[in-house]
């Protein structure tokens, strides 16, 4: 059973009957243990599908319409007819592989195409990697499916057959059976693969839609053209519908080296069926007028990488005029307990996407506490090279009197970076780690990354939030910060304060953003929220003034994240909020990236950019 696509121009304009199956070669076992059988109203229609996904399957929409001979359109959500899948099982007689439930179908609404979420993952099944090349005419494919054979009404085996691209449109292909084989796409097919050869392994290329059903069984027709849906030019929707992001950390930097600065996100995907941490590197890059849609950098694949142990920052750690992505590592405590390792990692960036992940540091023998540490990113010395500088938490003295602080900078070598070296500690002085909000920029604009503190005081007497602003210039080391703002009679909550860094105003003097939750509205129906600029002088600070508030909507700051950078290339830091919507009813969480386009002097009011809503 299949749906219905505009004609391709392979078929002509005659309307050409629903797809179903794979006129072709009884395959040997375990063969293409990808291809899914569905079976859809308790033997009502059949189809097949492809597992992408331990816990996917991508297959034809049409599948499910309520008249697919007319439309391929279907609502998201659970099957109206209950609906099995079959994988990894080449003789349906057998009793390989596993049989699962569909509970969710994700639509695509351009084309014959849907996701269908299986009710438990597929353990023992490798899926289908999706093909990220466009098909050309004359390419050839493979294809396979459970569906209608030349003397088989219901087949118990998987059928597969050769077929050449003939045509190659916005949405879809067409597509013939090779000769002498003269195969054809039959009943039963619709939504099976059509993938290539590629490097040793296969890759997804389309998903069959509809044939005239040349040479199947109870079919007059000769002719064998068919039209499949392509899923090359889908893959940020697929990795939308595929990724499991329960959360995300933020950074931005000119990642591709266009000179516009872009967004990279890392994504918790969470656990694996088998236990491990699993995560994922998206990049989204900037353009003209907003963001292009993400693509998927990186996944740990069958590695671990604990989201949860990790911390963000980008700069261009090896100077060659494309940004990286710095990860400091947490490892837990030491096997005799006392210490704590950390590592630190790089993403280097390629232009187009980032090298996998190398260590290039970790404490070794030494103690060093992921949990002390709060990272900022720059040119510390002015050579060229983008540094990592850590804000470090000693504790308490002694005595129980101070808090001790340290600055310790790794410096970037071009390759990795050098050991840390301490830059400076609070000595005698106190300084609260946990009061500390450090941001880093060339604020005073000699050429060298500084970095200021927005630093909380608490509570006065008379019940005011007091905060304060602290500038530490850089250059061999850092200069003692100095006090360059406070909120004096005035209140300014630190705990309701979001920090970024950018010259906004485009004086090549970085400034200090600060998005402020001013909490609910009287009523209780509404989130407030603000955003506050410090412009950078070039010896400190002008006092904060506010550029952006959320008004009669409702903005939840606590749902936030904030990167900035020059996303338009107009010579204007801007600011991109990752934005946190929670769980849906699918049990998937909903982010979306809004972007404030810097006037100068003032944001132009946010919009929505990116959602990976789908």
């Amino acid at each position: 059973m299949s749906g219905i696509l505009a004609t391709a121009a392979s078929i002509g304009a005659v309307a050409a009957a629903p797809a179903q199956a794979t006129v072709g070669t009884p395959v040997k076992d375990g063969t293409y243990g990808f291809t899914a059988k569905l079976d859809i109203g308790n033997g009502e229609r059949s189809c097949s599908g492809t597992l992408v996904d331990h816990q996917w399957v991508i297959t034809a929409s049409s599948c499910f319409a309520d008249n697919p001979n007319k439309d391929f359109k279907v609502a998201a959500g659970v099957p109206k007819l209950k609906t099995t899948a079959t994988i990894g099982r080449t003789d349906l007689t057998g009793r390989s592989g596993q049989v699962s439930d569909v509970v969710e179908l994700v639509p695509r609404a351009d084309r014959d195409l849907v996701m269908a979420r299986l009710a438990k993952p597929v353990p023992n099944v490798t899926p289908l990697a999706l093909g990220y090349t466009a098909p050309s005419k004359g390419e050839a494919l493979q294809v396979t499916g459970y569906g209608r054979t030349k003397d088989e009404w219901v087949p118990d085996r998987l059928h597969s057959a050769a077929f050449d691209v003939d045509s190659v449109n916005d949405t879809s292909i067409g597509i013939t059976g090779k000769s002498p084989d003269g195969a054809s796409i039959c009943k039963g097919d619709t939504g099976g693969p059509a993938f290539r050869k590629n490097n040793g392994g296969f890759e997804l290329v389309a998903v069959n839609s509809r044939s005239w059903q040349g040479g199947c069984l109870g079919s007059d027709e000769t002719r064998r053209d068919a039209v499949s849906t392509r899923v090359d030019d889908i893959n940020p929707w697929i990795q939308q519908v595929l990724a499991r992001p329960q959360e995300q950390l933020t950074a931005s930097a000119d990642f591709n080296g266009d000179g516009k600065d872009d967004v990279v996100m890392l994504h918790n995907y969470g656990r694996s069926k088998d236990g491990r941490n699993e995560a994922g590197l998206w990049m989204l890059e900037g353009a003209e007028n907003g963001f292009k849609a993400p693509r998927t950098m990186w996944e740990t694949g069958s590695g671990s990488w604990n989201w949860n142990a990790s911390k963000l920052v980008a700069g261009d750690f090896d100077g060659d005029g494309k940004a990286d992505v710095a990860v400091l590592y947490d490892y837990g405590r030491k096997e005799d307990g006392k210490g704590k390792t950390t590592g630190l990692w790089v993403f280097s960036g390629t232009g187009d996407g980032f090298k996998a992940p190398r260590k290039v540091w970790d404490s070794g023998s030494d103690s060093w506490n992921w949990n002390a540490s709060k990272l900022v990113a720059g040119d510390f010395n002015g050579d060229g090279k983008a540094d990592v500088a850590v804000l470090y938490d000693y504790g308490r003295t002694d005595d129980g009197k101070r808090n001790k602080t340290g600055l310790w900078v790794f410096s970037g070598t071009g390759y990795g970076f050098g050991a840390p070296h301490k830059v400076w500690d609070s000595g005698s002085d106190s300084w609260n780690w946990n009061a500390s909000t450090p941001v880093a920029g060339d604020f005073n604009g000699d050429g060298k990354t500084d970095i200021a503190v927005l630093y909380n005081y608490g509570q006065s007497g008379d019940g005011r939030s007091q905060s304060a602003l602290w500038f530490a210039a850089s250059g061999d080391g850092f200069k003692a910060p100095r006090k360059v703002w406070d909120s004096g009679s005035d209140s300014w909550n630190w705990n309701a304060s979001k920090l970024v860094a950018g010259d906004f105003n485009g004086d090549g003097k970085t400034d200090v953003a600060v998005l402020y939750d001013y909490g609910r509205t009287d009523d209780g129906k509404r989130n407030k929220t603000g955003l506050w600029v410090f412009s950078g002088t070039g010896y400190g600070f002008g006092a904060p003034h506010k550029v952006w508030d959320s008004g009669s909507d409702s903005w939840n700051w606590s749902n936030s994240q904030l990167a900035s950078g020059d996303f338009n290339g107009d010579g204007k830091a801007d600011l991109a909020i990752s934005y946190d919507y929670g769980l849906g009813t699918d049990g998937r969480r909903t982010t979306a990236l809004w972007n404030f386009t810097s006037t100068g002097e003032q944001f132009a009011a946010p919009r929505k950019v990116w959602s990976n809503g789908v």
